[in-house]
């Protein structure tokens, strides 16, 4: 369970790291203790995200603006078959890149071991965290479409 720890971003781990590996030293492993230090690594880096500033704007809010053009770009569709046909174009695109996010996220694994696969210091690991990006704006212009 020590590699729950990983997960968690870095700046949070160089301020409690230490503290939750004492903790998870002294916890028996169960269902709900691993329930929730994912909980607590979804938090951890939704206040990282957040926090993160990407030329000014923070992250979050670039995200939003990424889904509200995709959505007014969507209405200014002409005619239903151009909706489905982007549709299918869409949900394949975030299909492909939700592949190949996995296949280079593997690779680097096997490449640089499992801890240093899941930061941000290598270019598969980077290339890994953008494709996820492209799936994340791909899927929501597909369910954008299906709705």
């Amino acid at each position: 369970m020590k590699w729950f720890i990983y997960l968690y971003p870095k700046s949070w781990r160089r301020r409690y790291g230490d503290e939750l590996m004492e903790v998870i030293k002294q916890t028996d492993t169960s269902f709900k203790t691993i329930i929730d230090l994912l909980l607590g690594i979804i938090d951890a880096w939704h206040i990282e995200l957040s926090e993160r500033k990407v030329y000014g704007f923070r992250l979050s809010q670039l995200l939003t603006l990424i889904g509200l053009i995709n959505v007014l770009v969507i209405s200014k569709l002409i005619s239903l078959r151009e909706a489905i046909l982007l549709e299918q174009i869409a949900l394949i695109v975030a299909m492909l890149s939700f592949f190949l996010a996995i296949v280079v996220l593997v690779v680097n694994m096997f490449k640089v071991g499992i801890i240093s696969a899941f930061s941000t210091n290598t270019r598969l690991a980077k290339i890994s965290v953008g494709l996820m990006g492209s799936y994340a704006v791909f899927f929501i212009t597909f369910l954008v479409l299906a709705n």
